[in-house]
């Protein structure tokens, strides 16, 4: 039973990209979870990716077009590199 609940750092990238999708199954949050607990380089790159999430959610919501001007792409990078550095702490 445990081989099943104990998962790899690449399958636990593999939920987790899934979870922001809202694609991953509730067993799948839950190894997740677990992995997460045990690994700090997986809950890491939960945070990071999270962070990315709702920082693309914010900007791309602002403007119907497909692309971002040159002055949004600024303030979505200076944005990101906020984010980052607080969790990097």
């Amino acid at each position: 039973m445990s081989k099943k609940i104990l998962i790899k750092c690449d399958e636990a990238t593999t939920i987790c990209d899934k979870n922001q999708y809202c694609e991953a199954s509730t067993f799948d949050k839950i190894r997740l979870s677990i992995h997460n607990f045990l690994c700090h380089r997986c809950k890491l790159y939960s945070e990071q990716n999270a962070t990315m999430t709702k920082l693309f959610k914010v900007h791309f919501k602002k403007t119907e077009e497909q692309h971002l001007c040159p002055s949004d792409k600024e303030k979505l990078q200076k944005a990101l590199e906020k984010e980052l550095s607080k969790t990097d702490k």
